[in-house]
């Protein structure tokens, strides 16, 4: 196992480390964020929901936030932006995360870490879209909750490239220059452990609600909701690579296996998916995965 000075050596240890970190967001969402309170008075909780879910961090941020002041009476987990806020409010919101740093500020000095960082999260939110799609199509008892796991489903490469960035571009080269080699044999070859693996202790250490750290855990892939988190989080990845990504027709199979379509039906959706995701590039400031759709 290749490991850097001064890295954590174990699986408690990087828990730690993670857990003392403050929690930044995007500068766009910050922009965005005091926009919308300039005119306070006139926004809905859905109005905010809609600019919270654009960003893993600040829902990340969010919810942690609601389950420290969580009292216990509460018997019920809340596991949605939107029912956060509602419990947070408005006002309420402002006040307490209107001063968040940035993104961008604690990396000011690092512009490779930054570069990355901001391409998982855009692939993050992709994800969280292409999730929204297959769960509309299923039915799905509560999408949102889906699209929530599916945006915080990448939490620990996140956070990675916030404190270890320099092991997060050992995993990103690896994986570069050997193209067999996948994403979770990558992060044991460089941390000693797969990042499904650190983002469950993670959810568990944090008290995150129940039910999404359960939609993000790969174990329980035999259930419809935990596969659809699933493939909308390997399809993202595969996406951000390139549109013809050797991987990707399985994720085009798997999608036609769980919505019980043909695989024209599967790519036409992750095609529209793209397109609606990449109005929103300026978000990420990363080139969107839609610019790179093969001409038909």
């Amino acid at each position: 196992m290749t490991m850097t000075t001064n890295a954590p050596s174990s699986l408690n240890d990087w828990l730690i480390k993670l857990s003392s970190i403050e929690i930044p967001a995007m500068q766009y969402t910050l922009y965005q964020m005091a926009h919308l309170q300039s005119k306070s008075d006139d926004i809905s909780i859905r109005d905010l929901s809609l600019l919270i879910r654009h960003d893993p961090l600040l829902t990340l941020k969010l919810i942690r936030y609601q389950q420290s002041q969580r009292r216990a009476v509460q018997m019920k987990d809340v596991n949605t932006i939107e029912h956060v806020l509602l419990m947070v409010g408005v006002g309420g919101f402002f006040h307490k995360f209107g001063s968040t740093e940035s993104v961008e500020t604690q990396l000011q000095q690092k512009p490779e870490a930054l570069s990355g960082i901001r391409k998982i999260i855009s692939r993050s939110y992709l994800a969280a879209r292409i999730a929204e799609s297959l769960s509309s199509q299923r039915h799905d008892i509560d999408p949102i909750e889906v699209t929530t796991a599916s945006l915080l489903h990448d939490l620990a490469e996140i956070l990675l490239w916030l404190s270890m960035p320099e092991l997060a571009q050992k995993i990103t080269y690896l994986l570069l220059n050997n193209p067999s080699c996948r994403s979770y044999e990558a992060q044991k070859q460089i941390l000693g452990f797969t990042g499904n693996e650190l983002q469950t202790k993670l959810a568990l250490h944090w008290h995150l609600p129940s039910l999404l750290t359960h939609l993000m855990d790969e174990k329980y892939t035999n259930e419809p909701r935990v596969r659809t988190v699933t493939i909308a989080t390997s399809t993202a990845r595969h996406l951000t690579n390139h549109w013809q990504n050797p991987a990707l027709p399985d994720d085009y199979q798997n999608i036609a296996d769980l919505l019980s379509c043909d695989l024209d039906h599967a790519y036409s959706l992750i095609r529209n998916v793209c397109i609606k995701a990449a109005h929103e590039w300026e978000w990420f400031s990363v080139l969107p995965v839609a610019t790179q759709i093969p001409q038909q």
